[in-house]
């Protein structure tokens, strides 16, 4: 092969689409290619040229829908679909009968593959297919796949892929809620177990530890004779045997608790784990980061657990953990430290005047956070809160909270979203007036301030105070439809990006930016979407993916839009997330900005992909809204 056409191989072997077929083919290539040099202002696709793939050697060129609006900007490796047909790439084709006009804005060097050869590999060759006769959807999916595997190599991955019930050591040890104390500490002992689960007509009741012994039994001097029931847990928190180690992991540290029972789906008792089980088999990061701020003696100790996030982060990212596990597990740590420094303030402070809620709110109300966060949290009072009488014990005591979270890395909210602010501690009946304004009266910084607090999440307390706030609010904002056209109208405030062009960041004609804010353009506006119909239909869920579950399965969104945004929700949160771990092994501090020109070809790809979905969704609801202003 001359070296002009090795050369040309080699280039094409760095386009995605092309990356993976056989090296045969890609030798081959060069000889089926059509060489075209198009100077500035030349028309493209060129009048004497046939149909087929285009791919950008170097120049430029720009896409436009036929309002004149851009679409995309090309540049080195991207690829233009001229075709009769509509097997193209959605993310490089149009989206309606329109035929979108492109210009070469820059003197260009072009390859064109015919139409004839493209359908032929795209017959031969199912791993190019992939890529131009998939939707968007699906190639999300295998992104996320993907994704996942790049840690699969990681020792710890087990921890991911092994099955709660592979590390069942044994059969469940059991027995009778009415059996004696002292029975129940006898069948314990000569088991050898800290735990036994009691069953009445086969259906699991209760728990006994050694601790409920300890401190039920012992501490309180409580008869041995007694019945096990008169001690036993009976809240109990299960976990199917086929939910994976991580997931087990995640109940732990979220509930703070040492045992699970084991329960199929049918009801069925399959057996007990424990977190010794889990760090027998893995050491369980989140566990002891959970356990060290359950214990701290105080804001020293919280803080060096907050310290530990981005070593979390990054571990869970090595073991390839997905999106939605990876954020629970993050946000287990700060709603433990959260609780923990509520405790270390009324033992400061002594026990407070009136029954209180601590609230978070944002993306760790959510259960969405990565380890670059800020605070944002309110409080929630009992209705015999008096500001003159009770005011400054509670100013003392989210200042020493969010003092402690700011100490953990937790920074302040620049905007003033926290406890301390006056106006974010308020009794029940205070709460709901202030959600009653901004519902019947939304002006542009009510609607703002909506969007943290539609979000809240009780971390300490009681929670029958926020259960109490919604059971006025939600059927208020679902009556309301100027709030929600309002609510629209913030959720579609962000434009998506067009795509990426050379370094650059391409969101319109007018802006382009060095870096991709992966929470601006990307999380924000997926989770105001998600907020969005979780507030028109009066849905409890607040985890952005779902929310958009829960509104597919109510009927206000399909079950393919659904699933799209939350793929793309996914794809975003996890670049973010590796983002950040490589910024904790190069030392650097945290941030939300990738540079385009870390990313391989391939996720750009996959980018284009989540800004389309999203952007299609935004161009729904703008006419569904009936919200002005467009691309």
């Amino acid at each position: 092969m001359a070296a002009e056409l090795w050369e040309i191989r080699d280039f094409i072997a760095e386009v995605p689409a092309f990356a993976k077929l056989p090296v045969s083919v890609l030798e081959g290539l060069p000889r089926r290619l059509t060489v075209r040099y198009l100077r500035r202002g030349y028309p493209f696709p060129p009048p004497d040229a046939e149909r087929g793939l285009w791919i950008v050697r170097s120049g430029a060129l720009t896409v436009r829908e036929a309002d004149g609006s851009l679409r995309e900007k090309l540049a080195e490796t991207d690829l233009y679909l001229d075709a009769p047909h509509a097997a193209e790439p959605e993310s490089l084709a149009k989206d309606s009968a329109e035929t979108p006009s492109v210009a070469v804005v820059e003197d260009s060097l072009l390859y064109q593959l015919p139409l004839p050869a493209f359908e032929e590999l795209l017959e031969d060759h199912p791993v190019f297919a992939w890529r131009f006769e998939r939707s968007r959807r699906e190639r999300l999916e295998r992104a996320l796949k993907e994704l996942g595997q790049a840690g699969q190599g990681s020792r710890s991955a087990a921890l991911i892929s092994a099955s709660v019930d592979s590390l069942l050591r044994r059969a469940p040890v059991t027995a009778s809620p009415d059996t004696s104390i002292g029975e129940g500490a006898r069948i314990m002992t000569e088991a050898q177990v800290s735990a036994l689960l009691l069953l009445e007509d086969g259906r699991l009741l209760g728990l006994v530890t050694d601790r409920d012994l300890r401190r039920r039994v012992i501490a309180t001097g409580v008869p041995v004779d007694s019945p096990l029931r008169s001690i036993m847990t009976e809240a109990l928190i299960t976990v199917p045997p086929t939910s994976s180690a991580f997931e087990a992991s995640l109940l732990f540290s979220r509930h703070n608790v040492h045992h699970l029972p084991v329960v199929a789906e049918d009801g069925a008792l399959v057996g007990i784990l424990s977190t010794s089980d889990l760090l027998r088999h893995q050491g369980s990061h989140s566990i002891h980061l959970v356990r060290d701020a359950m214990a701290a003696p105080d804001l020293e100790a919280i803080a060096r657990v907050g310290s530990r996030l981005p070593d979390l982060e990054a571990q869970l990212v090595a073991i390839g953990a997905d999106a939605e596990p990876l954020g629970e597990a993050m946000v287990t740590v700060t709603d433990a430290m959260t609780r923990r420094l509520t405790e270390l303030a009324e033992q400061a402070l002594g026990p407070a005047p009136v029954a209180w809620a601590w609230a978070a709110l944002g993306s760790q109300g959510r259960r969405e956070q990565t380890a670059f966060t800020d605070q944002d949290n309110a409080l929630i009072l009992d209705e015999a809160f008096d500001p003159a009488s009770h005011g400054e014990w509670f100013e003392r005591f989210a200042r020493f909270v969010t003092e402690g979270l700011a100490a953990a890395g937790l920074e302040p909210c620049p905007g003033g979203t926290m406890a301390t602010t006056p106006d974010w501690r308020q009794s029940v009946a205070g709460w709901v007036r202030t959600f009653r304004d901004w519902i019947e009266q939304p002006e542009p910084h009510s609607v703002m301030l909506t969007t943290n607090f539609f979000d809240m999440r009780v971390v300490a307390g009681r929670d029958s105070l926020l259960d109490a706030l919604w059971d006025t609010v939600r059927p208020l904002a679902v009556s309301n439809t100027i709030f929600q056209r309002r609510l629209a109208d913030n959720a579609l405030a962000i434009r998506m990006p067009l795509g990426f062009f050379r370094r650059l960041v391409v969101v319109d004609d007018e802006q382009h930016d060095d870096r991709l804010d992966l929470k601006r353009y990307g999380l924000m506006p997926i989770a105001d979407l998600a907020r969005l119909h979780a507030v028109s239909l009066g849905l409890a869920e607040l985890h952005t993916v779902r929310r958009l579950q829960a509104a597919s399965a109510a009927g206000d969104l399909s079950a393919p839009a659904a699933a799209g945004l939350a793929d793309a929700w996914r794809l975003f949160y996890v670049l973010r997330a590796r983002h950040q771990a490589a910024q904790v092994r190069r030392g650097e501090p945290l941030d939300n900005r990738l540079d385009p020109e870390r990313l391989s070809g391939l996720e750009r790809d996959h980018l284009r992909d989540a800004f389309r979905v999203v952007d299609d969704h935004q161009r729904w609801l703008r006419a569904h809204f009936d919200v002005s202003g467009t691309r």
